[in-house]
């Protein structure tokens, strides 16, 4: 008896993960553009929760009853990517595309609502993104050329006691102007990253330093670290 009891828990266990498989090979995505293939979880014969659906276009991420729903990652059949929030089917709230625009290679942060971009989210001018051992900084942009420049104060007046300087610019052409030094011609966003050694202002110590920006705007920059 124990045995035959045995055997029927087994074959309902058999028999529900073949009707599970069955459901997850039915599951629909509603939307048409995605809707030859998917994979991922189901519920009630339609794509909900967590699933990749391919068509024309591609989806990845969080659906509900059937569509998009949550955060996902949407590829059109161009190449174009929207990476962002779903309601629905639709694009909504802030979310970032990667794509061309008039032939163009583009990238942007925006909201989105019903679907539609409402506007764009402009990226701030600079952006400070690791600093060590940097007693304060001042960033200013001060004219049109396109180049950054890097200055170095210690108790009031330029430090002269720095070692192993290097600065690293992922574009332009090293340049000197005076006591400063940095990067000529340009081409923003460019990400900086200085590393340096130095007393302190006591000078009872040494100190690597590093600091690491993001500048987004055209024009001539001033960077100046204290120490």
């Amino acid at each position: 008896m124990k045995k035959l009891q045995t055997i029927g828990i087994l074959l309902i266990i058999i028999w529900s993960t073949t009707n599970l498989n069955a459901q997850d090979s039915n599951c629909k995505v509603i939307l048409a553009e995605i809707s030859k293939n998917y994979e991922g979880k189901c519920k009630n014969g339609l794509a909900h929760g967590k699933g990749i659906a391919y068509g024309n276009d591609k989806y990845e991420g969080k659906f509900k009853n059937g569509l998009p729903h949550g955060y996902g990652t949407y590829t059109w059949s161009n190449g174009n990517i929207y990476e962002g929030f779903f309601v629905n089917g639709k694009m909504e709230g802030k979310g970032i595309f990667k794509g061309k625009i008039d032939g163009r290679d583009t990238v942007f942060t925006g909201m989105w609502h019903h679907g539609e971009l409402k506007n764009v989210i402009l990226p701030p001018n600079y952006q400070v993104l690791f600093t060590r051992n940097v007693t304060r900084y001042t960033i200013m942009k001060n004219g049109n050329s396109n180049r950054i420049l890097f200055g170095f104060i210690q108790n009031g007046t330029t430090n002269s006691s720095i070692v192993n300087l290097q600065i690293v610019c992922d574009t332009g052409n090293s340049f000197r102007l005076g006591e400063k030094v940095g990067f000529e011609n340009v081409i923003f966003p460019a990400n900086c990253k200085v590393t340096y050694t130095t007393p302190n202002a006591l000078r009872t110590a040494w100190y690597d330093v590093t600091f690491e920006l993001v500048i987004n705007e055209k024009g001539e920059w001033y960077v100046t670290l204290f120490n």
